[in-house]
């Protein structure tokens, strides 16, 4: 089993928006089935929940609902969840609506690699993207938080070189925009291989 902070302020807050939602599902849709939404954990909160790094006061997550459920209209009832930030002080943390998984560099496997956070009986089932998507996942933007992340992750030890090498590869092969990603896969992979010379 993977070790993850889940008992950071920000990683209760994480869980306690995700009770939230799944409170508003069972609100709503009373005869839904265990897992009948699934959502899939990215950005700052994933970042934070591997490294204990890196704060976040947007929540990132893939929602896959069945039966055409307008889960946009339910998440636009969620209330913030507000929590003690150790470096920030009072802090709040919101669903971010504007999520795309269109957006970021993805390979294939994604979420058959998920780590499984909240299942069983719950309406909404919770997985964590694995660290090496959510690192290759950085690459289409790799703005300096992007690549901060992805040097994070790798210090943490949460994926190999060789790892990331493998799946930014697959990113790569079914990008939209290949040779620009390369680029930035290229630069990244330096800066991985220049982490130990420091």
């Amino acid at each position: 089993m993977v070790t993850l902070h889940t008992e950071t302020p920000l990683a209760k807050a994480i869980f306690e928006l995700f009770n939230d939602l799944a409170q508003l599902i069972k609100d709503n849709h009373r005869d839904l089935v265990a897992g009948s939404i699934t959502a899939y954990i990215f950005g700052g909160c994933a970042v934070h929940l591997y490294t204990n790094a890196r704060g976040s006061n947007d929540l990132d997550a893939e929602l896959i609902a069945a039966n055409k459920l307008d889960i946009n209209s339910i998440i636009l009832e969620l209330d913030p969840v507000y929590f003690d930030d150790p470096e920030a002080g009072e802090s709040s943390l919101d669903f971010d609506i504007n999520f795309n998984i269109g957006l970021p560099s993805l390979g294939p496997d994604y979420k058959e690699n998920a780590i499984p956070l909240v299942s069983e009986d719950s309406v909404l089932h919770i997985f964590l993207v694995s660290a090496v998507d959510i690192a290759v996942s950085k690459l289409s933007r790799l703005a300096e938080d992007d690549l901060k992340d992805i040097i994070s992750l790798y210090k943490a030890e949460r994926f190999s070189l060789e790892d990331f090498q493998r799946v930014a590869r697959d990113a790569v092969y079914y990008s939209p925009t290949p040779d620009s990603l390369q680029k930035n896969v290229d630069y990244a992979i330096r800066c991985i291989e220049e982490v130990w010379l420091l």
